[in-house]
């Protein structure tokens, strides 16, 4: 689970390590004590008509120190803390400019607004009592939201006295996020670490998250500081996560270890893997620790080879099953070839052969789909179409026709093995029955197969028998056909080509509505068998990543 870290700070020099500064020293540290040095002296800073300096005239009349907003101050602010002008109900009368590098607002959008409304709601109410007139405290530890959204842990330090040209309290807030977590000694190893460590409190909320999570998630150190981590849970496993998430902090002993989807900055899920412990109850630090990286790429590798293996494994069955039939019916031909001197069973024999040919090459084709493109290309729909054709269906009583021409980028090499498989479908499966009993060559009887752009990508379809609706839900599956020599494997193929491309691959039926031209026009799904792939443009797909433009 991961968190997120609060900027780091600077710290206090002359402090123990791992030790805040004590309150009352980093007061008279932080804070004007002397009269000289507090601005009030409206006196010596009032310009000639007696109107008391703007801000703009302070930090002028400061000796270029920028954050002190009275004339007199010699000490410059050091990075890690601004100073404000605070009226007693909050509002900000002057912002120093260290502002932006502290929490990464701007000064003027500061001025003018509620200091209270940029407290975490829960340290609100020590926060306003600090800058009331009956304050038992000046100095408050309390946390500040950020730009980003996350919040920063701060020390603010109340003075005393109203300053009269601002009416109001001159507060130093100086980041105290590493003093709450941990070490300086300790700090180094989480700054350069290339694991994530996140500490939550109580509540479930982060405290604490180290560097490292800009370069692995892509956020800004400290942006999600008070908020759950639970909520940068990808929604399938955030149950599961919850449940061991909250049974960590409710359980000392408890030390779960789990893997589990993470949203990156950038909108993408990142795998990660984290432990759990439970931090002492004495510790200042939080309730829990956690420690998270990034496995995003083993569990790729884990995809990569279930997949292997579950393809392994339909070729064992096929192996086992599908080529033990013809090879049955070659011996047993040969047999009856030797036993009755005849070549007609030869015949059979010669048949299955090719049979066994055509399974080898089919699933040698299975095997290598799913391992990314081998040789991606642009390339034009209608060349690699006719290139197909001469491979698949030359020489039949069928004719190709290519309507609209497209711009595909992928790989040549399996989109031809894809359309040869869909040619050879509809020549073998679409041509009417009653030719093939009659052996008519007529044109009348030629099937006619098209090719052509759709506003989606491209479509093969066929004016033959068509595809039985009963069997239309199944002609992707592996080893599903209607003929007695067929392998089954066909439309399988076609479907893995275009699904290893990003893409997918529907049957169309005349009941479908119309499919979109890239003229305009639309295209009723002919009566024989229409197959339509689905792919994303240019402008939609991602950079290097498989389109069709038509």
């Amino acid at each position: 689970m991961t968190l997120r870290p609060s900027d780091t700070s600077t710290p206090v020099r002359g402090a123990d390590e791992g030790d805040a500064p004590d309150p009352d020293d980093r007061a008279a540290t932080d804070a004007p004590t002397a009269d000289a040095e507090r601005p009030g002296r409206s006196d010596e800073r009032a310009d000639a008509d007696g109107s008391p300096p703007s801000p703009t005239d302070a930090d002028e009349g400061s000796g270029g120190l920028g954050a002190t907003p009275a004339e007199g101050w010699s000490r410059p602010i050091e990075p890690d803390r601004f100073l404000l002008a605070v009226a007693v109900d909050g509002e900000v009368l002057f912002a120093g400019p260290s502002v932006p590098d502290v929490v990464g607002v701007e000064r003027e959008a500061l001025v003018g607004s509620d200091l209270l409304d940029r407290v975490h709601p829960s340290d609100r109410e020590p926060v306003a009592d600090a800058l009331s007139a009956v304050a038992t405290s000046r100095t408050v530890t309390h946390r500040i939201r950020r730009a980003s959204g996350g919040y920063a842990w701060v020390e603010s330090v109340v003075d005393e006295e109203l300053a009269p040209d601002f009416g109001g309290r001159i507060v130093t807030v100086r980041r105290v996020d590493a003093d709450r977590t941990f070490p300086e000694r300790y700090r180094a190893f989480l700054e350069y670490g290339s694991d994530l460590v996140t500490v939550v409190d109580g509540e479930g909320l982060v405290v604490y998250e180290s560097p490292s999570v800009e370069e692995v998630l892509g956020y800004e150190q400290g942006s999600t500081v008070g908020r759950s981590p639970l909520g940068y849970v990808h929604p399938d496993d955030r149950d599961r996560v919850t449940e061991r998430f909250y049974r960590a902090l409710t359980e000392p002993d408890a030390a779960p270890t789990l893997e589990y989807r993470y949203r990156a900055a950038d909108g993408d899920w990142v795998w990660l893997e984290s432990r759990t412990r439970s931090l002492p109850a004495d510790s200042p630090v939080g309730e829990l620790l956690i420690n998270s990286r990034d496995v995003s790429e083993r569990k790729e590798r884990e995809r990569r080879l279930t997949d292997r293996n579950e393809r392994l494994d339909r070729f064992a069955s096929i192996v086992s099953h599908d080529l033990r039939n013809p090879l049955s019916v070659i011996r047993g031909s040969i047999e009856m070839a030797r036993l009755r001197g005849e070549t007609e069973p030869l015949e059979r024999g010669e048949r299955a052969v090719d049979r066994i040919d055509r399974l080898v090459s089919e699933l040698l084709t299975l095997a290598r789909q799913g391992t990314g493109m081998d040789e991606p290309a642009e390339f034009d729909l209608a060349s690699v179409a006719r290139d197909a054709w001469e491979t698949a269906a030359e020489g039949d009583d069928a004719e190709l026709v290519v309507a609209r021409d497209a711009r595909m980028y992928g790989d040549r090499g399996r989109m031809r093995q894809a359309l040869e498989n869909l040619f050879r479908n509809a020549t073998e499966h679409g041509m009417p029955d009653a030719a093939e009993a009659s052996g008519d060559d007529s044109d009348g009887d030629d099937l006619t197969v098209l090719v052509t752009a759709t506003d989606e990508g491209f479509l093969v379809a066929d004016d033959g028998t068509g595809i039985d609706p009963d069997h239309r839900e199944s002609v992707f599956d592996s080893g599903f056909t209607t003929r007695a020599d067929g392998t089954g494997y066909g439309l399988d193929i076609v479907r893995e080509v275009v699904e290893s491309h990003g893409w997918r691959v529907e049957l169309r039926a005349p009941a479908d509505d119309p499919i979109g031209l890239p003229d305009g026009r639309r295209l009723r799904p002919p009566d024989g068998a229409c197959f339509e792939v689905c792919a994303p443009d240019p402008a939609g797909a991602d950079p290097d990543e498989p389109w069709i433009d038509a």
